[in-house]
C-alpha cells in the first residue's frame, strides 16, 4: 500500500491519500478516458480522488510514503481541478491549477479558491507576473530575466501577498539598477509602497482581520519601499541620463512629480530639467489630444514648471530655458530682471519672492541617504574608523541608511495609568 502526501498543503497524515498501486493505475486510466466525455474538471478530479482513497484489509502490509512534489503538478492538466484566466488589456492566458497546492500558499488564493467555479478570472495582474507567481508556488525556478518581467512579478507578488517572491524581485531589480531601470521601476510603484517619501497621502486602509495577511502585506510593502528608495537615489545621482531618457515621457504625472520635486536631484544643469519637463508636457498634450500651445503645456505641468532653479542659469542657458515658455510671461520677466540685477517690472509679493529665492538656492551635493542593502550594487561602503578627540565631536553627520522593516509597536501606557498602578502598589504594600 502507498500513502501519497502533498507537502505544499502541509496537512496531517489523516489527510493523505491512501492509494493502492493496482487501483491507482486503473483510476488514472479511467480519468484519462473521461477527459473527452465533457465532464467538468472538478467532477473528474473528485472522482479520481475518491477512487484513489482506499484502505488495505491487511494490517500487516507495509506502508510506503510517496511525497508529491508540487513541481510535478505545474502545468499538469490531467490532475488540475481549477483554471485561471489571467492577464490585462486583452492579453490573457489560461493556466491550470490545483486547489490543494494553491489554497495553502496565501490568504488571497484561499479566498479565490473558496468559490465553486471551475474558472477564475484574474484581470488585475499581468499574465507574465501571474505565471511567475505560479512557478514560485509550484517550486519551479522563477524566470526574472528581464526588467519588465521582474517588475510585473513584483506587482503580482504584492497583490497575492507573497513576500518571499517580492523580496526576490526587489533584489533582482536592485542588482541591475541604473537610470533607465529606475524609471521603469518607479512607474506606478507608489501604489505598492507604504512609506514612500514625497508620495501623496491617502486615507488609511481598514485593518486586516487576519494577522498573517497583515504581516505578509507589511513585508511586501517593506521590499517595495526599499526598492523605491534605492531607485530614487539612482535617479538623483544619474539625473542627466534619466532626464534625457525617452521613458520619462511615459511616466504618469504623479511619478514624474516624485522625481523632479526632489531637492537632491543633481542634474549637470537646470536646463536639462527644464527641457525634460517641456518634452513631457508636449507628450501629455498629444496623449490628451490637445493643441500644442504654451498654455496647454503649462496646464499639463502645473506646479512642476517651478521645479527647475532658473536663477542658477546664466547667459545663453537662461535664455533657452525661458524660451521654453514653461513660466507665465510675468514670471519670465521677473526671472530675467533678477538674473540681470535689474528692478522688478511688477511689484513682487511674498510668495513670488520666496519662489525667486528658491530658484537661486544651489542644490545639495551629497545624497539624501544611503541605499538600502538589497544586492551587491547597493552594498554600503566600509565606514572609516571614528576620529578621536575634538574631531569626533565636530564631524558633520553623514547620510544614514533608512530602515523600512515593519515594527509592531506595543501600546504605550499613559502617565495616568502608570501613576494609578504605582499608587495601588504602594497601598498594597502598606496594608500587607
Amino acid at each position: 500500500m502507498t500513502v501519497v502526501t502533498n507537502p505544499a498543503r502541509g496537512g496531517s497524515p489523516t489527510e493523505s491519500l491512501e492509494l493502492d498501486l493496482a487501483e491507482a493505475a486503473a483510476a488514472a486510466a479511467a480519468a484519462a478516458a473521461g477527459e473527452g466525455s465533457g465532464e467538468p474538471a472538478a467532477e473528474r478530479m473528485g472522482e479520481f480522488l475518491d477512487d484513489c482513497s482506499c484502505t488495505s484489509d491487511d494490517p500487516e502490509e507495509p506502508e510506503e510514503v510517496v511525497t508529491i512534489d508540487p513541481s510535478e503538478l505545474y502545468d499538469d492538466e490531467r490532475r488540475s481541478d481549477i483554471v485561471f484566466v489571467a492577464g490585462m488589456g486583452g492579453d490573457t492566458w489560461r493556466y491550470p491549477g490545483h486547489r490543494r497546492v494553491l489554497a495553502a500558499t496565501s490568504p488571497v488564493f484561499a479566498a479565490l479558491l473558496a468559490c465553486k467555479s471551475d474558472v477564475i478570472i484574474v484581470d488585475y495582474v499581468d499574465r507574465r507576473g501571474f505565471e511567475q507567481l505560479l512557478r514560485y508556488h509550484y517550486c519551479e525556478p522563477t524566470q526574472l530575466t528581464s526588467v519588465a518581467t521582474a517588475r510585473l512579478t513584483l506587482d503580482a507578488a504584492h497583490k497575492f501577498l507573497c513576500a518571499p517572491l517580492a523580496e526576490r524581485c526587489a533584489r533582482r531589480l536592485d542588482l541591475v539598477m541604473d537610470a533607465g531601470v529606475a524609471l521603469e521601476v518607479m512607474r506606478d510603484l507608489r501604489y505598492l509602497c507604504a512609506r514612500l517619501p514625497g508620495a501623496a497621502s491617502a486615507p488609511p486602509l481598514p485593518a486586516l482581520g487576519d494577522d498573517a495577511a497583515a504581516r505578509a502585506l507589511a513585508q511586501c510593502s517593506r521590499w517595495c519601499d526599499s526598492l523605491a528608495h534605492n531607485a530614487l537615489l539612482v535617479l538623483d545621482e544619474q539625473a542627466d541620463d534619466a532626464l534625457r531618457d525617452e521613458r520619462l515621457e511615459d511616466l504618469p504625472y504623479e511619478d514624474l512629480a516624485l522625481i523632479v520635486r526632489r531637492d537632491t536631484l543633481r542634474p549637470s544643469s537646470e536646463l536639462v530639467l527644464a527641457e525634460a519637463l517641456a518634452r513631457w508636457a508636449t507628450a501629455a498634450c498629444k496623449r490628451a489630444k490637445r493643441e500644442l500651445t504654451p498654455a496647454n503645456r503649462r496646464a499639463a505641468l502645473g506646479e512642476l514648471a517651478y521645479c527647475p532653479r532658473y536663477l542658477l542659469l546664466s547667459g545663453e542657458e537662461l535664455t533657452r530655458a525661458l524660451a521654453l515658455e514653461l513660466l507665465e510671461p510675468v514670471e519670465r520677466a521677473l526671472v530675467a530682471a533678477r538674473a540681470r540685477g535689474l528692478s522688478a517690472p511688477v511689484p513682487v509679493g511674498a510668495a513670488q519672492e520666496a519662489l525667486l529665492r528658491r530658484w537661486a538656492r544651489p542644490r545639495p551635493e551629497q545624497p539624501a541617504a544611503l541605499p538600502v542593502h538589497l544586492s551587491a550594487r547597493s552594498e554600503p561602503p566600509d565606514e572609516p574608523p571614528p576620529p578621536s578627540g575634538l574631531c569626533a565631536r565636530r564631524a558633520p553627520p553623514g547620510p544614514r541608511q533608512p530602515s523600512f522593516t515593519p515594527d509592531e509597536k506595543a501600546k504605550k501606557r499613559g502617565c495616568c495609568a502608570s501613576f494609578c498602578d504605582g499608587l495601588l502598589r504602594c497601598i498594597i504594600c502598606l496594608f500587607d
